[in-house]
């Protein structure tokens, strides 16, 4: 069995079990999944955080023999990684969500940027299915 988080047309949230990913796919093209909220049949998987448990990742880290962190060590390449951020991307600061809605519509062209938004604007964003990701950028000290 497979659990999917799904979400209508109108973004309500729910759970849908599938015997397999195809399962899951004759089920939507045939119309038989529905929200159970609304009865909505615009149905789609939601995008969820995968689950991870820290003691398999520790056994999974040393399996493959890559070192654990300290968080110096761990700042340090969160450091290069915002150069590399900045580096490649455009700053559009506080109008993140209204560039982003656009680029996503075809409004402006496609280019990579990063800014900031409020919550109200990552709501709408989430609900206009503009993607986008929340990574904190750390400068030198």
């Amino acid at each position: 069995m497979i659990k999917y988080d799904l979400k209508c047309g109108l973004s309500h949230s729910f759970e849908g079990w599938f015997s397999n990913s195809t399962d899951y796919e004759e089920q939507i093209k045939e119309g038989l999944v529905s929200c159970p909220i609304c009865g909505d049949l615009n149905i789609e998987r939601a995008i969820v955080a995968p689950a991870i448990k820290k003691s398999s990742l520790k056994k999974d880290l040393q399996k493959r023999n890559i070192p654990n962190l300290n968080d110096e060590e761990l700042k340090t390449k969160m450091r290069s990684l915002t150069k590399e951020i900045e580096k490649n991307t455009i700053d559009v600061g506080s109008n993140f969500a209204e560039e982003a809605t656009m680029i996503y519509n075809g409004k402006k062209k496609s280019k990579p940027i990063r800014g900031t938004a409020t919550k109200k604007e990552e709501k709408e964003l989430k609900k206009e299915g503009v993607p986008y990701i929340k990574f904190p950028l750390i400068k030198d000290n």
